[in-house]
């Protein structure tokens, strides 16, 4: 990164008053901070050539970008407490690699660098960013056009800028978790057994003044399991699909710097958003999303105190046998931007990252790709946790996490109509993940259950990052 080191350099020296050490000083139990950063492809980031693409429909460059519909957003919230700090964030696009062909753009590249600005506060295993997915976002992995990398050194920038920009805004804040069942505005690309369940909670986390018993948060975070998909394949304008526009709507509601949303478990989960009014796809775009809304408003109508400031994270590495039927490595791994180097691969091995953070009771968990529902479940069933949150295409992007093996079967026959086993690393790739995801939850402190029977040729593995 030309100037990275002057550039941290400076960012570190403005950021030396904010110590991790600082105990909250109001009576809460964290310190949290939020703030967002326009990530809107420009003339000066991505020159206006037909060079931006849009992600997540068909096969290759097949959408440029005619223009922006709304702005996007990189988001992040950070807080501390109890031993240590952890840094969360989502950009509007279709998903990021945690490193690239082209240079040091990946979310790698973003946590090693926050890691140098806050002079490791913020180590680079507490920091998960993630993308919303939007199929109306810029391809970030080249399987649909690209970017320029001049748009890839603006995202990376814009992300740890943002995430230093909540770390900047810290206060003292006591946080309280809701939930609502928002089953009806979802369903499965798939009507039978394993592959029919979704994940229907939406779950909120939200930041308040100590103290404070009424009035709004100054920091929200809302996870929830839809594909950011309400934009149709006819559209060629740039949006953060309905992530985005409840964003909006939820930070001019409460008056916040920032509302992040951090999609859940995707995979093969749609948004029922044929059933929202509309002639067009805008139309439909604000109609679901206000039914969202809904949702998380009634989710913050309904906290609960969240126990504990107890702040912890970890990362473990993860390495999965390329074993997709339907394309050979050398073709799909033609079509992306993904590094193709150890240790993210080696021969044919695909290696990759888990996360998991705690605060107090609270468990986070990072995934990379679009992870179906069965992982969350597993988190639930095993993990012993006030709120489970999962966090999809997180830290990496590695299509779709097929969950359970044994659904494989029926997501293959399905294609090539339905894309879940083209975008895929291996049948087993998602229970994998699972089972990392339960390691990392046991080594940020939390109490988890004997690992089900999936988990067996997982144990003595070796996750120790490589980098």
């Amino acid at each position: 990164m030309r100037g990275a080191g002057v550039w941290v350099g400076l960012v570190a020296l403005a950021l030396a008053g904010c110590s991790d050490a600082e105990a909250p000083t109001g009576g809460g139990t964290v310190r949290v901070g939020v703030a967002r950063r326009d990530v809107t492809p420009s003339a000066a980031t991505a020159p206006p050539d037909g060079s931006v693409y849009l992600g997540g429909y068909g096969f290759g460059p097949e959408r440029p970008s005619t223009g922006v519909l709304a702005p996007i957003f990189v988001r992040a919230i950070v807080i501390s407490g109890a031993g240590g700090t952890v840094a969360f964030a989502e950009n509007e696009t279709q998903g990021a690699f945690a490193a690239y062909k082209q240079g040091p753009y990946g979310h790698a590249d973003v946590a090693r660098t926050v890691e140098e600005a806050t002079g490791g506060a913020i180590p680079r295993t507490s920091v998960i960013v993630g993308s919303d997915h939007s199929h109306a976002g810029p391809d970030t992995t080249g399987v649909w056009g690209g970017l320029p990398d001049s748009y890839l050194a603006f995202l990376r920038d814009q992300t740890v800028g943002a995430i230093l920009d909540a770390y900047a805004a810290r206060r003292d804040a006591e946080l309280r978790i809701g939930s609502v069942d928002a089953t009806d505005l979802i369903r499965s690309q798939f009507d039978t057994p394993p592959n029919d369940a979704v994940d229907g909670e939406l779950r909120v986390l939200a930041a308040f003044e100590p103290g404070a018993d009424d009035g709004a948060p100054f920091g929200v975070l809302i996870n929830y399991a839809a594909h950011a998909t309400v934009m149709g394949s006819g559209n060629t304008l740039i949006s953060g699909d309905w992530p985005a526009v409840v964003a909006d709507a939820i930070e001019r509601r409460y008056g916040l710097d920032a509302a992040v949303v951090m999609v859940a478990d995707v995979g093969r989960t749609q948004p029922r958003d044929g059933e929202v009014p509309g002639d067009t796809d805008v139309e439909k775009l604000e109609g679901y999303a206000a039914r969202v809304e809904e949702r998380v408003v009634a989710a913050l109508g309904r906290l609960r105190p969240s126990a504990g400031g107890t702040v912890g994270a970890a990362q473990l590495f993860l390495r999965e046998p390329y074993a997709n039927p339907l394309f050979p490595l050398s073709v799909l791994g033609s079509q992306i931007a993904r590094n193709d180097q150890p240790p993210w691969l080696d021969a044919e091995t695909v290696g990759t990252v888990v996360s998991a953070a705690r605060v107090g009771e609270l468990l986070f968990v990072g995934i990379p790709g679009e992870g179906y529902p069965a992982i969350q479940q597993t988190l639930e069933t095993h993990v012993a946790a006030g709120e489970h949150f999962v966090f999809g295409l997180a830290n990496d992007q590695l299509g779709y996490l097929i969950a359970p093996e044994s659904g494989y079967p029926q997501v293959l026959a399905a294609a090539p109509g339905n894309d879940n086993a083209i975008f895929n690393v291996s049948p087993r790739i998602g229970d994998h993940v699972a089972c990392t995801a339960l390691a990392a939850s046991r080594a940020v402190g939390l109490e988890v259950a004997d690992p089900p029977a999936i988990c067996a040729p997982y144990a003595s593995e070796d996750t120790a990052l490589p980098f």
